[in-house]
């Protein structure tokens, strides 16, 4: 079972609180067997979460939410649903309308090439870079562990189709509504996954 970390963030990889809480209310209403599910990883949905859990429990709970939430679709279809659900809902929070507020001032391009910053507001462990592809005018995102996480024996990556679900939705909703982000590559052992982006 996974417990909740009671030292300081920023000493080991984590997963913040209310991103969790976000991903129950993505995923709601949760049955009684999902519940007991997510207890088994130490989330006791139906009271406060802590403020941060094990890096290992971000992953684990998108594939459990996704499965028993969408349970009609393909795994990879019902990640990336979940993670256009899960972005719909962090932008109705506080946090997520002020990132909102400012990818709308800057642009999608801008917010792009901020991502990683954006990204810590999920978590702590997750960093990014972006490459221009050149003449079809897209990016090449990559996310990956930050240094400081590289080796860490319980860092995962975050579900790639969900992941995708989620930044679609993000650019769609911060003014270039056609983007589209296609996986291009997925290395789970390295905790790294590519994407293009076409804003």
């Amino acid at each position: 079972m996974a417990l909740a970390l009671t030292r300081a963030p920023g000493r080991e990889p984590v997963v913040f609180g209310y991103a969790l809480e976000t991903l129950l209310s993505a995923a709601a209403p949760l049955t009684e067997l999902t519940q007991k599910a997510l207890e088994r990883q130490g989330i006791f949905a139906l009271r406060p979460l802590h403020t941060a859990y094990p890096c290992a429990v971000w992953p684990q709970s998108i594939q459990l939410l996704a499965a028993t939430t969408l349970p009609h679709l393909e795994r990879e279809e019902a990640e990336y649903e979940l993670g256009l659900r899960f972005a719909q809902a962090f932008i109705q929070a506080r946090l997520g309308t002020a990132l909102q507020d400012f990818a709308q001032v800057v642009g999608p391009e801008k917010m792009l090439l901020r991502l990683a910053r954006s990204l810590r507001s999920i978590n702590n462990f997750l960093d990014a870079s972006v490459t221009p592809t050149g003449d079809d005018g897209g990016w090449e995102l990559s996310l990956y562990p930050v240094r400081e996480f590289l080796d860490h024996p319980r860092r995962r990556a975050d579900p790639p189709h969900f992941m995708r679900g989620l930044l679609t939705f993000a650019f769609q909703h911060s003014g270039a509504p056609t983007a589209r982000v296609t996986l291009t590559r997925h290395d789970e052992a390295r905790a790294v996954t590519t994407f293009h982006v076409s804003l």
